[in-house]
């Protein structure tokens, strides 16, 4: 994800300042996506320095300023510029690239012996608990459908069809691991389970 997409993003649906950003991100995407404060004031003084986003102007043509922080600083208020707007647009219309599906576990199952089975089993016990306490957090959400024919707020639809796709990716995974745990139950049964690959040649090439 890019942040400085996801905050430019932010700012064509309204004005806002860093912290505001940071909320509202985690109101719409949900704790799928971790968006870290410092990244964000980065992502604006990028975005300003390119000249895609500016601070909103007075009457007297100075910065907007919003109510102090704790530690006195002040609040500026972005908005983006034409040219981000552009940028924003030519964003979400190209493809889309699919991440790599990248997990520790993978990894630990294909380079485990037979040795470590027992505890790559607890391990899938200790994940589809994990799965599980997310899926109870997603209960109270309402269903996208239903957003759509009672809110005209197209945001919090969107938002209703990311938090599905967490839902649909947390199901799939509580169900792969109880296949594979099922699988390693199996395999451990067996009498006289293959610890390796055979070891290549010490003279074969590199």
């Amino acid at each position: 994800m890019s942040v400085k997409h996801a905050v430019l993003g932010l700012l064509m649906q309204r004005r806002g300042y860093g912290y505001d950003l940071v909320q509202r991100f985690e109101e719409q995407v949900g704790p799928a996506w971790q968006l870290n404060a410092g990244a964000v004031y980065v992502a604006l003084d990028k975005l300003e320095q390119d000249g895609l986003v500016r601070p909103v102007a007075s009457g007297e043509g100075a910065p907007l300023m919003r109510r102090r922080t704790v530690r006195g600083a002040p609040r500026v208020v972005y908005e983006p510029t034409e040219t981000g707007v552009a940028r924003f647009e030519e964003w979400m219309a190209a493809d889309s690239a699919m991440a790599p599906l990248r997990e520790e576990l993978h990894l630990k199952l294909v380079l485990s012996r037979p040795s470590d089975l027992p505890r790559l089993i607890e391990l899938t016990h200790e994940q589809e608990r994990i799965c599980l306490a997310r899926l109870e957090d997603h209960v109270s959400s309402s269903p996208y459908g239903e957003l759509l024919a009672a809110s005209p707020s197209w945001p919090a639809v969107a938002s209703a069809m990311v938090r599905d796709a967490e839902i649909a990716h947390l199901q799939a995974t509580v169900e792969w691991l109880r296949r594979i745990r099922e699988a390693m139950r199996a395999a451990l049964a067996r009498p006289a389970l293959e610890p390796a690959l055979e070891e290549p040649a010490l003279d074969a090439p590199a």
